[in-house]
C-alpha cells in the first residue's frame, strides 16, 4: 500500500471519527451499500441465492451496555452475518443476527428481518421485525422481564447514481416494548425517521452511514437519536476490513432528569459472500 493510498483512506476516516457519528446498534439493519450485488430471484432462478456476509468486530472504546435493561459490563465483541434473498428482483427479503460479548462471555443475541417491496423506482415498502434478548441473564424492567421486541411498517425513498446511495425513511410501530429514552423512562415507542447513505471509491473504500431518530409519538421531534457511520476496505474479494462508531444519544432530558449518551468505536473484519 503506497503512501498515497494511504492518505485518501485515512483523512476520511479521521474526519468521521472526529464527528464521532459512526456499526449497528441493537438489532436494527446494518445498512451496507453494495452497487453491483446480483439480484438471483428465486421466481426466475427456481432456487434460493444468498446474498450477506459474516462480520466480527471488537468495540474499543464503548460505554455500550451488555443487557437490555442498559445494565451489566460494557460491550466489546461483536460476531454474527447479514443474509439477503430476491424472491423476485423487486421484493428483497433481509434477516440478520448480532451476538454480543462483553469479553468473557456472550451476553446477548439480535435479531432483525426485514422485507422491502419496490414499489416505484424511488418508492419501496417495508415490513420489519427486530428482537434482542439476554443470553444469561434476565434484564428487568420494573417486576416484569424486558427483552426488545418490535413490529414495524414503512417506507423509503431510496435514490441511487454511480456508486452513490442514499434513502431517507419512516417506520411506525404496530406493535412494540421499546421505550423512549436510554432509561427507558418514556412511552412505548411510534415511530422511528432517518436515512441512509452509501458510496464506494474506486480503490474498494466504501462509506456507509445511517442517522436514526426516535420518538413515543406519532409525526412528532425526537426524543432520541442513533448515528453510525464506518468505513469498509477490501482486502481482496471475499475479504474486508469495517472500521467505524456509534452513538446513541437523549436529544431532551428524560423524564426522570436524565440526558444520557453511549458511544462505541468498532474495529473488526468482514466477509462478504
Amino acid at each position: 500500500m503506497n503512501f498515497k493510498f494511504k492518505k485518501k483512506i485515512l483523512c476520511p476516516f479521521l474526519i468521521l471519527l472526529s464527528l464521532n457519528l459512526f456499526t449497528n446498534t441493537f438489532a436494527q439493519e446494518i445498512f451496507i451499500y453494495r452497487p453491483k450485488q446480483e439480484k438471483n430471484a428465486l421466481s426466475l432462478e427456481k432456487k434460493i441465492t444468498i446474498h450477506g456476509e459474516l462480520f466480527g468486530h471488537l468495540q474499543s472504546p464503548s460505554t455500550f451496555p451488555s443487557f437490555n435493561d442498559m445494565s451489566g459490563s460494557k460491550d466489546r465483541w461483536n460476531f454474527g452475518f447479514q443474509n439477503i434473498i430476491y424472491f423476485t428482483p423487486s421484493t428483497r427479503f433481509i434477516a440478520q443476527l448480532v451476538t454480543h460479548d462483553n469479553g468473557h462471555q456472550r451476553t446477548k443475541f439480535d435479531w432483525h428481518f426485514s422485507l422491502r417491496q419496490k414499489v416505484w423506482d424511488n418508492l419501496v415498502f417495508i415490513i420489519g421485525h427486530d428482537s434482542n434478548h439476554d443470553s444469561d441473564h434476565e434484564s428487568r424492567r420494573g417486576q416484569s422481564m424486558y427483552f426488545l421486541n418490535r413490529n414495524y411498517i414503512g417506507i423509503g425513498l431510496p435514490f441511487e447514481t454511480g456508486t452513490f446511495y442514499i434513502e431517507p425513511f419512516t417506520w411506525f410501530f404496530h406493535n412494540s416494548n421499546q421505550r423512549s429514552y436510554l432509561d427507558m423512562s418514556g412511552e412505548e415507542m411510534k415511530q422511528e425517521f432517518g436515512i441512509k447513505l452509501g458510496y464506494w471509491f474506486e480503490n474498494g473504500v466504501g462509506i456507509h452511514g445511517q442517522i436514526i431518530a426516535q420518538t413515543d409519538n406519532l409525526l412528532a421531534a425526537a426524543q432520541t437519536y442513533m448515528a453510525t457511520m464506518f468505513i469498509r476496505i477490501r482486502i481482496f474479494k471475499p475479504l474486508e476490513i469495517s472500521l467505524g462508531s456509534s452513538i446513541w444519544k437523549d436529544i431532551r432530558e428524560s423524564n426522570l432528569g436524565n440526558k444520557d449518551i453511549f458511544y462505541k468505536f468498532m474495529w473488526g473484519i468482514v466477509v462478504p459472500f
